[in-house]
């Protein structure tokens, strides 16, 4: 492929990127104010507003995945359970000593 910028351009594009990615749209914010481009204070609701999303979804996904996993582990020792049981036969309860 033929690329139409120099390792700079990729170097910062990378770099934006991973700042996106770890911060959100928080991390822009800094990049433009460090640009010294004035920021407005809707600027800084829809990136709070926005990140705030991204947190929530990740934390929904994060939940349910964990959901998920206990009810699987659960699930698997009732059925380590059951098959002890059944090798096993009951060790105590009512009239198992008559």
């Amino acid at each position: 492929k033929n690329l139409n910028c120099g390792s700079k351009i990729i170097q910062i594009a990378a770099y934006l990127a991973g700042g996106m990615f770890n911060d959100g749209y928080t991390f822009t914010l800094e990049i433009m104010n460090d640009m010294q481009l004035q920021i407005g204070l809707h600027c800084k609701q829809v990136a709070d507003e926005y990140d705030k999303h991204r947190v929530d979804r990740q934390d929904r996904r994060t939940q349910s995945t964990s959901k998920e996993a206990r009810t699987a582990r659960k699930q698997e020792l009732a059925a380590k359970m059951d098959e002890f049981a059944e090798e096993e036969g009951l060790l105590y309860g009512p009239g198992i000593a008559d």
